[in-house]
């Protein structure tokens, strides 16, 4: 009986509750048609901040009773619109967060999985430890490479127009397929800033690749991928000047000069080890145990050095070399003992 009640107490109560705020809501609407745009926004001003605050299970309750009203005020029906879509999306971003929380790629060496920012990581450039890294890149468990796409590189990873390009660009045609280049889990697919379309995609190896500039995304977040599946069609979206695919590789948030690792000549891996160790200029990547190099045009003693994590002066020493030095290429140099 006390039960009965009780129930019967709360239900006059919360219908009380929401007659008022429909009271507010009919006030408003009338400002709308009636008064002046201060007015209105006065008067408006009060219910829209009800429905706002309201948990799940007061918005639930308030539909319900909203059932056995004649009619209902618009401008209430819009703002409840508006709050349960807001719970919808954020009921979609939890599942999303809970299907890969445990199971995401390379859990072993990142701590989260975040699908609203690009690189979310902490910078392993500020890190204390972590100071090297060995990953396996082809074969076994980690799947084959697959090139995003097989066209001519049309600008390189490094300072360009005074500003970091922190990828390579890859010539194609809009609406020419893009694929994954190793097998892993999508964590970004939207529209970001001067990136235009992206997909970025983490790996089962430990690295993280970018896909920009895309006209269409054909994945979306946590979905599994694997090496040569499409991701999206080429474009020019973003801060582009003409269609190109512009390709990151990254390793806890940091950039990777892709042809560290990726012959872009021949489409397929350098190694199917690499070693990314930290220096004061970045991220060094190369092949594990690797001793020697043979000089490709363009390079030189310093971009060696910071490739391979040592120092010209020990490039010189281990190699004869004085002075001024100009690499040819085919040159072997060697790069450690």
């Amino acid at each position: 009986m006390e039960t009965t009640k009780t129930r019967l107490f709360l239900r006059k109560h919360t219908i009380l509750m929401f007659s008022m705020l429909l009271c507010f809501s009919v006030k408003a609407s009338t400002a709308l048609f009636a008064g002046g745009p201060e007015d209105s926004v006065s008067r408006h001003s009060k219910p829209k901040s009800l429905i706002q605050n309201m948990n799940r299970e007061q918005l639930s309750s308030l539909v319900d009773f909203l059932f056995e009203m004649d009619t209902i005020p618009r401008d209430l029906m819009t703002e409840i619109n508006n709050a349960i879509a807001f719970f919808n999306e954020e009921d979609t971003k939890n599942e999303i967060k809970t299907a890969v929380s445990s199971s995401f790629p390379s859990a072993d060496l990142y701590t989260s999985w975040e699908i609203n920012k690009l690189f979310p990581e902490k910078d392993m450039l500020k890190l204390k430890g972590d100071t090297s890294v060995t990953l396996q890149l082809n074969g076994g468990e980690r799947g084959e490479y697959f090139h995003p796409f097989n066209g001519p590189v049309t600008s390189g990873f490094g300072w360009r127009d005074s500003t970091q390009h922190n990828g390579i660009d890859i010539d194609l045609n809009k609406g020419d397929k893009v694929a994954a280049a190793f097998d892993g889990m999508v964590r970004i697919a939207m529209r970001f800033g001067g990136f235009g379309n992206v997909v970025v995609i983490r790996h089962y190896n430990g690295l993280e690749t970018v896909y920009a500039h895309l006209s269409k995304l054909k994945v979306k977040p946590g979905q599994v991928v694997i090496a040569g599946q499409t991701v999206g069609l080429g474009g020019s979206t973003g801060h582009s000047t003409g269609s190109h695919l512009h390709f990151e590789v990254r390793f806890k948030g940091v950039p990777v000069n892709p042809k560290y690792l990726i012959s872009f000549k021949d489409q397929k891996l350098l190694c199917n080890e690499i070693t990314i160790k930290k220096t004061k200029w970045g991220l060094a990547a190369f092949p594990t145990g690797e001793k020697s190099h043979m000089v490709e045009k363009g390079d030189t003693v310093f971009e060696l050095a910071k490739r391979y994590a040592t120092t010209t002066t020990s490039i010189k020493e281990i190699n004869g070399l004085t002075g001024r030095v100009r690499l040819k290429p085919g040159q072997i140099i060697c790069i450690a003992h």
